[in-house]
Order: structure tokens, then C-alpha cells, then sequence
């Protein structure tokens, strides 16, 4: 197996957004800087979790993977055939995560590790993706676990700086998923997988990717009224551009009689909108 389809079974750009994530928990923690050290260990536990879940989630969705163009490419990698080969490379990665992150960090950094692994490939995968299409709302909080990791490795505890940035990322993914299955219904359709837009069509869809945005953007502004939530002096502004920015992109699917073009430009606006957040709090800690 080639390194690249390695890479696209075990979702490397969600991998990296997870470690980056994890980092940003990392450093807003109070004496991050004499710790850093534990971002080793951080981010090889996190990393190996983070694989190991994308590739159990993979292995699940063998048989619908196939009949979606955006994830053909998965299916022609594991089959019917080599799926216990990778399980067992799934279960191995796994066994190296935790102990990793018990050992050399802590038991709360390996208990959020553990439950970012679980909330994705057990309520998300398994239980949530095939049979609601709040799906992905409910199943984005693993998306959260890495923060809260991040910020118990340095201080064991949690707070709520911590849980800002792990809700922030909870409140963006409904807008970053829906818009990507707005510019892929019918591969949603195919696949008999009921994601919002896939369900309750394109317009009503963009209005729910719309509302939510709102939410997203209300919320990221909590940090201007809450002075417990220390995330730099750069992050207000910067969230403030952005926002406005993500507004944009969210609009101008829908001026567009709701392309499909408008809403993947949305789909990478988003993607564009977390990192910018990220390393806005990054800036001010580094």
C-alpha cells in the first residue's frame, strides 16, 4: 500500500486538524511553555487515535463508501478482503495511543484522547450517520476532545478557556459538513446516508448551514465578553474578520440560486475560517 492512499484512509487533513486543534489547548493553558515537551507525546498519542478512528470508520463504511464519487477512492483501497488486515492495524494504533498518553502526559489527557476515538467511531460512525440526519451535529463532539486534551496535558484539569476553543470547533462543524453535503447530495443520496441537505433538500439546507453560521458567529465573540476565556489579544479582531468573511461566503451560496460551486467555496471557507482562529490564538502564545 502507497503512502498516499495510506494517508486517504486514515483522513490526513482531519489529523492534522485535530493536532492542531490539541496544540491550541496546549498553549493557552497557564506555563505551556515550560511543558513543551508534552506536545511530543500529545501529538503522537492524538495523531494515532485520531488514524486509528478514521481508519475504524472506513472500515464500517466498506459498503457505502463505493457508491459516493467524493470517497470512491476509499472503497477501492479497503475491501471486503483486507478489512480485517486494516482493523487489526486500527486496533494496533489504538493500543500505542493510550498508553502514551497515560504514561508520559496524564490520565485525563488519555481519558480525552480515548473520547474523541470513541464519540467518532462509535456515536458518530455507528450509531448517529446512518440514522438521523443530526448526524454530524451531535457527532461533531469528537471534534471537541482534542482541546480539552491539549489543556490537560499541561494543567490536568479543565477550564473555561478550554472549553470555549473545544465548543468553538463543536459549533463550527454543523456549517463546515453541511456545507460540504449541500455541493454532494446526491452522493449523500446514493449512499443512503441522511445528512441534513441530503434530506431536507438544498434551499432548506442553506438556510439551516445559515442559522447555524449565526450561532457560530455569536459564539466565537463570547471570549470580547468573558475575560476568563484567555485566548490573546489578537483573536477578537481577527474572529471579527473572519466571521464576516464566513458570512460572505455562507450568503453567496444562496445569492447564487444555491450552486453547488457556491457551497463547496463555502466548505473550504470554512476550513480556512478554524485555522485562521487557531493560529490567531497560536500568535499570542507562541
Amino acid at each position: 500500500m502507497s503512502v498516499n492512499n495510506f494517508m486517504r484512509i486514515t483522513k490526513a487533513e482531519i489529523t492534522i486538524l485535530i493536532d492542531v486543534v490539541a496544540v491550541t489547548g496546549f498553549l493557552v493553558a497557564p506555563l505551556a511553555r515550560t511543558h513543551l515537551l508534552l506536545l511530543v507525546p500529545l501529538l503522537v498519542s492524538g495523531t494515532l487515535a485520531s488514524m486509528s478512528a478514521s481508519l475504524f470508520n472506513n472500515i464500517y463504511d466498506v459498503d457505502i463508501d463505493g457508491r459516493m464519487k467524493r470517497t470512491s477512492s476509499r472503497g477501492a483501497i479497503i475491501n471486503l478482503g483486507n478489512r480485517k488486515l486494516y482493523s487489526i492495524i486500527a486496533v494496533l494504533m489504538l493500543l500505542v495511543s493510550i498508553p502514551v498518553a497515560l504514561i508520559f502526559i496524564n490520565l485525563l489527557t488519555m481519558i480525552f484522547i480515548l473520547g474523541g476515538f470513541l464519540s467518532y467511531v462509535f456515536l458518530y460512525t455507528i450509531i448517529l450517520k446512518r440514522r438521523t440526519k443530526w448526524n454530524i451535529v451531535i457527532g461533531g463532539i469528537a471534534g471537541s476532545f482534542p482541546a480539552l486534551a491539549g489543556w490537560a496535558a499541561v494543567t490536568s484539569s479543565v477550564s473555561l478557556t478550554s472549553l470555549f476553543v473545544a465548543f468553538l470547533v463543536f459549533m463550527w462543524t454543523p456549517t463546515h459538513f453541511w456545507s460540504l453535503a449541500a455541493g454532494n447530495t446526491e452522493d449523500y443520496k446514493a449512499a443512503g446516508v441522511p445528512m441534513l441537505p441530503a434530506v431536507v433538500g438544498i434551499k432548506r439546507g442553506a438556510e439551516w448551514i445559515l442559522a447555524n453560521t449565526i450561532l457560530l458567529i455569536v459564539y466565537s465573540m463570547i471570549p470580547l465578553f468573558v475575560t476568563t476565556i484567555h485566548l490573546g489579544i489578537f483573536y477578537i479582531p481577527i474572529a471579527a474578520g473572519m466571521d464576516a468573511i464566513m458570512l460572505y461566503f455562507v450568503l453567496s451560496s444562496m445569492a447564487r440560486n444555491y450552486s453547488l460551486d457556491g457551497f463547496k467555496k463555502a466548505f473550504h471557507a470554512s476550513n480556512f475560517y478554524l485555522l485562521v482562529l487557531l493560529i490567531a490564538i497560536w500568535i499570542a502564545f507562541i
